[in-house]
């Protein structure tokens, strides 16, 4: 079996188990996700480090099977635009993270995805790996700070004052 498709189908399960996962802490409200517009919006930004992830393992699997095919690069374009698209909006807004590690999550964000964007454009024979394989690392970064995200927001401390039980 080939160790990419392998990458890609281990990412997209994971992706989409830990985004239902996700949505499920949002809709019980843990933490307010739900009624705090801040907390709210932060919320959306870490599922979208899931859903990303997610689709374009699947589109790899789909039409990837050719190194240099058309649909999967359009499809990894799309995506990183759209991650990069939210990125940049996520730190333009005034709620954005203050907090020194999940602000540097936030700013880590936009150069992720312009690498994804950027991988579409590798040559096939430019690396020792194929133009999928470094986008399949470049989108397992991007997993992976959607992950660290959502462990900080569960680690932060409670805000004084609140009356929240866990």
């Amino acid at each position: 079996m080939d160790p990419t498709s392998t990458f890609y189908q281990t990412l997209s399960g994971v992706s989409f188990t830990l985004l239902g996962l996700w949505f499920t802490v949002m809709q019980l409200g843990h933490g307010g996700w739900r009624t705090d517009p801040t907390r709210h919006r932060a919320g959306l930004h870490i599922a979208l480090h899931f859903f990303l992830p997610g689709v374009l393992g699947l589109f790899s699997l789909l039409v990837g099977a050719p190194s240099g095919s058309l649909i999967w690069r359009i499809t990894f374009a799309v995506g990183g635009l759209i991650g990069l698209a939210e990125a940049v909006d996520y730190l333009g807004i005034k709620s954005r993270p203050t907090e020194l590690r999940a602000l540097g999550l936030a700013l880590l964000d936009p150069v992720i995805f312009l690498a994804v964007v950027g991988g579409v454009f590798l040559p096939a024979d430019v690396l020792i790996i194929t133009p999928l394989q470094a986008e399949g690392i470049v989108v397992g970064v991007a997993f992976l700070s959607g992950l660290a995200s959502a462990w900080l927001a569960f680690a932060e401390p409670l805000a004084p004052g609140s009356a929240e039980v866990r």
